[in-house]
């Protein structure tokens, strides 16, 4: 049986560890609420420059970009957005889980990914997965120029015909208690959805095929800058309700282990108590 010195040990120990996850709590939901502000903010804008971008490729022939594809794709690259650091619950998880399912799904193909973050590097190296690019330490804090670093490589291996179609994996922002896990086709263009409010038509200087091809890059470095956003988003959401967790699980094994102890404590007190009149009886 544990002493109560052992017992007072492992409590304090716990109330420490308590400590750190509470502050790692509150630092979150601090972080949290400056990922929310931004992604909000930025949803707007990507949303009509993918709705331009679609309406733009409808009217263009295949053969009128590197671009545009037509046909079944047999080269498909998977981009994985997770995380650097750990301590946030099944948020690398659920990404990588949801990638091997698309894996199997594209059974036949030549399925590669691009993996950003080092706990879904970490994971896929046990994987039998081809990995094609590997990004770190881009989502600590995620800078506009790592999408950029990121979508470039992808644009020009698309427009090279290297590869076929960019499915994009990671976790969207739903709420603080809620994130989902996202595929997303992001190349070649899916058509835009059918309206029944009437088409606008437009006049393009230069002509429509100029202003695609240079619109492209800054719809797909926009779209991956919207998924870092997002995912960066949902990452602090899953720390903070992790470290929450960890926070009241805590506190659950300290009155436990209280408990614990003064039981123990009672136990050796009645224990002396009755050798001391145990003794007394035996003097009589």
């Amino acid at each position: 049986m544990a002493t109560p010195r052992d017992i007072k040990r492992r409590i304090i120990s716990v109330k420490n560890t308590q400590k750190i996850t509470k502050a790692m709590q509150m630092v979150a939901s601090v972080k949290l609420r400056k990922a929310r502000d931004r992604v909000v903010n930025a949803r707007p804008y990507f949303e009509k420059l993918t709705q331009i971008a679609r309406h733009l490729s409808e009217g263009l022939p295949p053969t009128s970009s590197p671009y545009l594809r037509n046909g079944e794709a047999k080269n498909v690259r998977i981009v994985v957005v997770g995380s650097d650091k750990g301590l946030c619950g099944a948020f690398n998880a659920n990404a990588v889980k949801k990638t091997m399912d698309l894996v199997r799904e594209n059974k036949g193909k030549n399925v590669t990914l691009t993996i950003v973050g080092k706990k879904p590097i970490e994971a896929f190296k046990r994987k039998p997965v081809t990995i094609a690019d590997r990004y770190l330490d881009m989502m600590f804090s995620p800078k506009y120029s790592s999408a950029e670093t990121v979508g470039q490589k992808l644009l020009g291996e698309f427009a090279a015909g290297s590869i076929d179609e960019v499915i994009a994996v990671y976790n969207e922002f739903k709420s603080p208690a809620s994130q989902r896990v996202t595929a997303e086709k992001l190349l070649p263009l899916a058509p835009a959805e059918p309206s029944k409010a009437p088409r606008t038509s437009y006049i393009f200087e230069p002509s429509p095929e100029e202003t695609f091809d240079v619109l492209m890059p800054q719809y797909l470095v926009g779209r991956i800058w919207k998924i870092f956003l997002e995912s960066n988003a949902a990452q602090q959401a899953a720390s903070m309700t992790t470290m929450f967790a960890a926070t009241k699980n805590a506190g659950k094994l300290i009155d436990a282990l209280t408990l614990y102890y003064n039981k123990v404590r009672q136990s050796i007190i009645t224990k002396e108590l009755l050798e001391i009149v145990s003794g007394a009886e035996a003097l009589r």
